[in-house]
């Protein structure tokens, strides 16, 4: 734990800026990005993106941003604003950690995974295949280790999701330094495509369709 920026932390959070509050935490629990992750972090032109879900609201049903708004009205979930001077001394040596809290709920999103804790160990297989940082292998491994035993009811749903996370994971592009914020206004489906979590779809030739 870096105590360096608990008396930030403690300031922001009576001062109700909720969202400084937040990366202030994330930084004192921080964890250490593998070398290449920080790398691609640090070419980022906005490592910690200022969400705002009014407009995303008002884009087109299928585009990314407005499924996006739609998850966080649904499950009563709001994006945490960074402050640009809280953004200023964060970057770029606690990125990851700030990050990918921030855009956690959009990777549920692009991934097609609930909050539940099926959906939750789903993300984390996710991250965990991605290869973040080791902290966040280890939360993959022991999610997948702890989440069976907390509802054993649900341990083949668990599994699949832990599968179909690793899968994903293991083919997608690096979705924490992927500039998200850019792809609001474009549709889901699409979006998914270009950043290798769904495959192409497939067109097959229907008789009198024309030329292909």
């Amino acid at each position: 734990m870096n105590l360096k920026f608990a008396p930030q932390f403690v300031h922001y959070l009576r001062a109700g800026r909720m969202g400084d509050a937040a990366a202030m935490k994330a930084a004192m629990f921080g964890v250490r990005a593998y070398p290449e992750i920080a790398q691609k972090l640090r070419l980022l032109r906005t490592p910690f993106p200022a969400i705002d879900l009014d407009p995303l609201r008002a884009l087109p049903e299928s585009s990314f941003g407005r499924q996006y708004a739609a998850f966080m009205d649904r499950n009563g979930l709001r994006p945490f604003l960074v402050s640009p001077e809280v953004a200023e001394e964060l970057w770029p040596e606690h990125v990851l950690e700030v990050r990918y809290p921030l855009l956690h709920d959009a990777f549920h999103v692009l991934l097609d995974f609930d909050v539940s804790l099926v959906g939750e160990l789903g993300v984390w297989s996710f991250v965990a295949a991605q290869h973040y940082s080791p902290a966040y292998d280890r939360a993959g491994w022991l999610g997948a280790t702890i989440y069976p035993l907390i509802a054993p009811r649900k341990r083949a749903a668990l599994a699949a999701a832990a599968r179909r996370g690793r899968a994903l994971g293991e083919r997608a592009a690096c979705l924490i330094a992927e500039p998200l914020e850019l792809y609001w206004r474009d549709p889901i489906e699409e979006v998914r495509v270009e950043l290798r979590i769904q495959e192409p779809a497939i067109r097959t030739y229907a008789p009198g369709a024309g030329p292909w």
